[in-house]
């Protein structure tokens, strides 16, 4: 993601600000599948999406200690699909833009310490001076990493949306992209991967139709075996984590949430309610769960149903236009396993 109008949304989607719900079903740690979203690894890093070689380190340490292994895009299909618990620790180790960063010094470390990741770039931005070149990301692509389409310039996927060129745009930025990569490299192209985390269900379908397997979001949570391939969920590493905070997202569990409202990418001009439904949350009680309801620039007032395991919300006042994510996270007393399941929307003018 390039240092533009979302860092702000990003940093509040990932630190919560959306819908929360702090309570947890049993056993969802086991299903979850991390993803982590990276940028750049470079000594000296100074932005708020760079590490250092020796913070990365230091996490692919905490990794390999806990017996994570990283996943390739096939791999996380698969088991998507496949609906089976992985027997194995499993994480998905992505990289936006494609910074030769990523490249010089990432991959070594990565190589060395047994991990392959997922390059998610953008064609506009490959071959410029703080980029990687199409002969590194083949290098990539010959060690067992995959290659995935960021977009063709990193264009806001929303801006347009309800005008006639709107779908032009998309065909160019989705259809195009994984075209023009495929056709440099050799390699398919099985996500798209939203600029900034954005999207609509214009765009997400423009994917489904131009042959992508699914899509990688800034969703908050953990993913898990039957999730919907175009809701993969990654939590975006931040300069400022502390390894207490690395440790938090990499123990996020996944959590099914179900009839969201509004949906996934839906565009709306006003909020009235806000809901959705926990379909494996049979023995709620207070005794056992903690619950708050809150959303990203603006208050909700809201209540749960244990009969029918449904969340509504209202807000307080008139939420403002813009890019709103939603946050379900589940917190369970007994064990203190906090699941999170996230989804975004969108209020136009």
């Amino acid at each position: 993601m390039r240092n533009t109008l979302t860092r702000s949304l990003l940093i509040a989607g990932q630190i919560a600000l959306g819908i929360l719900l702090t309570m947890v079903a049993p056993a969802t740690e086991a299903l979850s599948i991390p993803a982590l979203c990276y940028h750049q690894v470079r000594p000296g890093a100074t932005g708020q999406f760079e590490l250092t070689p020796e913070t990365f380190r230091e996490q692919l340490g905490i990794l390999k200690a806990q017996g994570y292994q990283s996943l390739s895009s096939a791999e996380l299909l698969t088991i998507l699909a496949s609906g089976t618990v992985p027997t194995k620790r499993s994480i998905v180790l992505s990289f936006d833009d494609g910074y030769a960063s990523v490249y010089d010094y990432a991959f070594p470390i990565m190589k060395e310490m047994g991990f392959t990741g997922i390059a998610c770039i953008y064609p506009q931005f490959i071959g410029a001076g703080s980029a990687m070149t199409w002969d590194q990301l083949r290098e990539l692509a010959s060690e067992g990493w995959s290659i995935e389409s960021h977009s063709m310039s990193h264009s806001n996927l929303a801006t347009g949306y309800g005008t006639p060129a709107y779908a032009k745009m998309l065909e160019h930025e989705i259809a195009g992209s994984r075209g023009l990569i495929e056709k440099q490299l050799g390699v398919p192209v099985k996500f798209m991967v939203w600029p900034y985390g954005i999207y609509t269900e214009q765009a997400e379908q423009a994917a489904r139709d131009s042959g992508y397997a699914g899509a990688m979001t800034v969703d908050g949570g953990a993913n898990y075996p039957g999730l919907d391939p175009f809701r993969i969920k990654r939590q975006v590493v931040y300069r400022s984590d502390t390894r207490e905070k690395f440790l938090i997202r990499l123990g996020m569990a996944a959590v099914d949430v179900t009839d969201q409202h509004p949906r996934p990418g839906e565009v709306l001009t006003t909020l009235a309610t806000v809901g959705c439904r926990l379909p494996a949350l049979a023995d709620y009680s207070p005794d056992t769960y903690v619950l708050n309801v809150k959303a990203t620039g603006g208050s909700l007032e809201f209540r749960f149903d244990p009969a029918t395991r449904e969340v509504q919300a209202r807000p307080k006042g008139p939420l403002k236009p813009g890019h709103r994510f939603i946050d379900v996270y589940l917190r369970d007393k007994r064990t203190g396993i906090t699941a999170q399941h996230g989804w975004l929307f969108t209020i136009r003018n």
